[in-house]
């Protein structure tokens, strides 16, 4: 992940003025340009300095390093016109705000391989408060712009940095593989909306972790497209690793699947978590309409303070794309593990609402212990599964054991009681 990349140029060798007011997009532009000659000898670096540089959108190459010295601090225009407007998504079918097209991300990159955003604990800043009130003032014509996102690529490494005030979700993989970000902190204000910290969609083999957190919604929340559109799309997330993650949030989630799940969710690994001073932990969402599947989910050694609701299924998200969703499309959930959480000053337990005439099933609690202030606890309905040492006690479609007879319907746990091996569920992080 370190490697060295033999050529490096210095935004300010394009004409870069860090001086916070100066349009900074043609230089980053002509430096970019500039070093896609050295991408097949070995990548390159492109390095910002100490300084405040305002820029519109600009696109990323394959075998590229953007590093941000300490002080850097890269600016997104509070323009629209420097966000371009770009097509939609083909597993969202439209912008996912409005129809149409969407502003693109302030970096960007697609169909890349190799590609480094890093640095000495820089920042990059999207301003995102005039959109935030182009949003709330209904005056926007497209969707609102991510700060950093990478389509259709591989190989793709976020680290080190401090990302503050996106427009909209803060770092958004989509159709990638093998991404990891890592050391990141994000930060935007608790009513600020819509503005998720990292939001993996369609992609495989994402490893986040050692982050902080605290933003308008959901801190992590893993996507893969929306209603027909990402039933036909059909590109699972999978295998994606969650671990030693703190934030918080008023309006969101620590840790959401969906809403958009509609090409299917699996093999997710959340480990060592922390929340505090939020809505709700950890939230499936879903509805009539999305079809796909959330299955093989393995969460654990969660600790929650201070936590409206800790466990949430939401099976009423009613945004569609368009009037051509299938309403008869329903989602699959099956093998969810919820294993070690402990929480003090918890509102709600579980609030566990499955959809009637569908398969909510082998959702499996172990090791539970909750210190809850309201007088009911749990709220289940449409739902199947399993429980040992739950407190306080579960409800009625869960209470049955998971041992001795259930724990090999319980995803992970058969394993897990045997051996404290990983599974090989992070080997492909390491054979890189």
């Amino acid at each position: 992940m370190g490697e060295i990349r033999p050529h490096s140029v210095t935004i300010t060798e394009f004409g870069a003025v860090g001086d916070g007011v100066t349009l900074n997009t043609k230089a980053f532009q002509n430096a970019i340009f500039y070093l896609n000659s050295f991408a097949d000898k070995g990548g390159a670096k492109l390095f910002v300095p100490a300084g405040r540089w305002l820029t519109g959108s600009f696109d990323l190459i394959s075998h590229l390093t953007l590093w941000l010295d300490k002080d850097a601090i890269i600016l997104g225009s509070m323009n629209s016109d420097d966000w371009p407007v770009v097509d939609p998504l083909p597993s969202y079918g439209r912008g996912r705000e409005l129809p149409g097209g969407r502003h693109r991300s302030l970096i960007y990159g697609r169909n890349l391989t190799d590609v480094i955003i890093t640095g000495d604990n820089g920042t990059i800043d999207g301003q995102g408060s005039v959109w935030w009130n182009w949003f709330r003032s209904k005056t926007l014509n497209y969707t609102r712009p991510h700060l950093v996102e990478l389509m259709n690529s591989t190989g793709v490494v976020i680290s080190n940095l401090t990302f503050l005030n996106s427009p909209f979700w803060t770092i958004h993989p989509v159709y990638c593989s093998h991404v990891i970000v890592q050391d990141v902190t994000i930060l935007a204000p608790l009513d600020s909306p819509n503005t998720d910290g990292i939001d993996p969609d369609s992609s495989d083999d994402v490893c986040i972790e050692d982050c902080y957190i605290s933003t308008g919604d959901d801190l992590i929340s893993i996507k893969s497209g929306w209603d027909e559109y990402g039933i036909s799309f059909a590109r699972p997330s999978r295998n994606i690793i969650i671990r030693r993650l703190t934030g918080h949030n008023q309006n969101g989630s620590g840790i959401a699947i969906g809403s958009e799940m509609s090409g299917g969710v699996s093999e997710v690994y959340a480990e060592n978590i922390y929340f505090f001073n939020s809505s709700t932990g950890i939230i499936l969402k879903t509805a009539r309409g999305r079809g796909g599947y959330v299955r093989n989910i393995y969460i654990s050694n969660v600790t929650l303070v201070g936590v409206d609701t800790a466990i949430f299924f939401n099976s009423n998200f009613s945004q569609h794309p368009d009037e051509f969703y299938d309403p008869n499309s329903l989602p699959v959930i099956e093998r969810i593990t919820f294993k070690d959480v402990i929480g003090d000053n918890i509102k709600v337990a579980g609030l566990l609402k499955g959809i009637e005439g569908d398969s909510f099933r082998h959702i499996c609690l172990l090791n539970i212990t909750l210190d809850v202030t309201t007088k009911s606890p749990w709220n289940c309905s449409n739902i199947q599964g399993y429980s040992s040492l739950v407190s306080p006690e579960i409800c009625e479609p869960l209470k049955e054991s998971i041992y001795p007879k259930h724990y090999s319907d319980c995803y992970l746990l058969p394993n897990h009681l045997r051996s404290s091996g990983n599974q090989n569920k992070g080997s492909w992080l390491f054979s890189s």
